[in-house]
């Protein structure tokens, strides 16, 4: 047996879970899924959620990954007890700094006999792998080097080659898995073989530094994708080796596209941070992912985060893959948009305003960037968004100085009927109706049509054309109102002046 003594996880003790990203590429939305999860688990349960990471690949290991990822889980409010920036008692958590405790159980495991020095070179893997295919047999180390002399061994000691250190499996009946989401599973021990556990350069490899990672960490559920199954046998029996009861596992169904293949960038799944750029809050963001697996009923799909870690457990997750729906997460989106009240709209939009028109001649400088502006502007385009990313075209004539014109709006400007005499009613109409609310201003272009025998439509299309360039839009007498009365006469003239060149 390794070093430690068995830590026996009671069914009282204080949940303890993980959430270990390599820091090799950005945060994307399978792993938050995984991070959510263990989040909503450990706060169900009142436990702590750990954030540790995984950076034994030097090559490809980066702060600006790091960064992201803690940008990433911050931004969704995805806070952890233990982890970078915020410390705890079983530091460090970054796999890189533990490389002394990795080596020292390493030597515990080949001074107990529970791994072995392995010589064997590519082709001799090879060579064993096709000879277990002659065989119809699984594809499996076959203990060469367990079975060396001494002298051999001595040999191979003294010579060049550098040997990777393996595990050595034991023998018994097959490993018995008691999945908290799948049941129980059983992986027979020919399935298995004497596997990797440190490279020919010395650092040691996933299924070893995560099963010591967790043993260190106290952690009493490993809540992780199904891709991991595999592994899992594996490090129940290096936990065993190591003198440690293996905590509970939980493996979460794997995430598809609409077209049932694997996730990837081409259904939508972003990088969590790009999410935040297309305009997706954080709330629809973690209800969307929520439902990626796990489902409370058959009829209920919205759920605030608090009601999220009160009704979530692992025993309501399925096995089957979840699809990645990416019209579900716009219409998701666009629910949490008309619900957020408009002045944390109004300072979303203006900062993303700042960045699309900041600086550029054409636009009003003292709107851009003006967050109560923003506001009323959101409170119009709301209800037809899906994510904040598409305010910046949809608010573009609120902020122009002069109006650029849509050539379909211009053309039936210049087709509508009358369109001179009504231009000069609606422009009298703008500079004399008081107050200046929408209520007031539906009403007198209500008289105003009637008075000139027209339909109240010929009054409203003209002025929407002449204020904002557009066809389409938000209710004009809301819009017109946000204007203000001096931006929609000074439109309203120089449509009509347009009219008479």
């Amino acid at each position: 047996m390794g070093e430690g003594g068995v830590r026996e996880l009671e069914s009282k003790v204080e949940v303890r879970v993980r959430f270990a990203p390599s820091p090799t590429g950005n945060l994307h939305v399978g792993g938050v899924r995984t991070a959510l999860f263990n989040w909503l688990f450990a706060r169900h349960e009142g436990g702590k959620f750990i954030l540790r990471i995984d950076d034994t690949d030097p090559e490809r290991s980066k702060k600006e990954y790091l960064d992201n990822i803690l940008e990433a889980m911050k931004w969704l409010g995805l806070d952890w007890d233990e982890g970078p920036e915020v410390g705890g008692p079983y530091a460090p958590y970054f796999e890189s700094q533990r490389m002394d405790r990795y080596r020292a159980a390493l030597d515990g495991l080949l001074s107990s006999g529970d791994a072995f020095k392995c010589w064997c070179t590519e082709a001799d893997i090879d060579e064993m792998r096709r000879q277990a295919a002659i065989q119809k047999k699984p594809p499996r180390y076959n203990g060469r080097c367990l079975n060396l002399s001494s002298s051999e061994r001595a040999k191979l000691e003294a010579g060049d080659r550098k040997p990777v250190i393996r595990f050595r499996l034991p023998d018994g009946p097959a490993v018995v898995l008691d999945d908290v989401i799948r049941g129980k599973i059983e992986f027979p021990r020919d399935m298995l073989d004497h596997f990797v556990i440190a490279r020919s350069d010395g650092k040691p490899v996933y299924n070893f530094t995560t099963v010591l990672d967790e043993v260190d960490l106290h952690i009493t559920h490993v809540v992780r994708g199904d891709d991991h199954l595999s592994n899992t046998p594996k490090q129940m029996l290096m936990a065993e080796a190591l003198g440690f009861k293996p905590p509970r596992y939980a493996h979460l169904p794997q995430i598809l596209g609409m077209d049932k293949a694997r996730l990837s960038k081409r259904h939508g799944a972003a990088a969590v941070i790009d999410l935040r750029e297309d305009g997706f809050l954080p709330g629809a963001v973690l209800n969307f992912l929520a439902l990626l697996g796990w489902s409370f009923n058959e009829k209920d799909e919205l759920f605030t985060l608090k009601e999220l870690v009160e009704k979530f457990s692992l025993e309501r997750v399925g096995t089957a893959p979840a699809v990645f729906n990416a019209e579900k997460l716009e219409w998701m989106n666009g629910v949490y948009i008309r619900k957020m009240p408009v002045e944390k709209l109004g300072a979303d939009l203006a900062a993303r305003l700042q960045a699309a028109f900041g600086g550029k001649a054409d636009y009003d400088q003292g709107l851009v960037g003006d967050a109560a502006y923003a506001g009323k502007v959101i409170g119009l385009l709301k209800d037809g968004l899906k994510a904040l990313a598409e305010v910046a075209d949809q608010a573009d004539f609120f902020y122009r100085k002069e109006v650029k014109w849509e050539d379909d709006a211009r053309a039936k400007l210049a087709g509508w009927p009358k369109a001179g005499e009504i231009m000069k009613a609606v422009l009298a109409l703008a500079e004399k109706t008081e107050p200046f609310t929408p209520e007031a201003l539906e009403a007198a272009w209500r008289t105003g049509a009637s008075s000139a025998g027209l339909k109240f439509k010929d009054f409203v299309h003209p002025t929407r054309f002449a204020l904002t360039g557009r066809s389409a839009g938000p209710s004009l007498f809301h819009l017109m109102q946000v204007l203000g009365r001096q931006t929609s006469i000074s439109r309203l003239r120089s449509a009509l002046s347009q009219m008479n060149t």
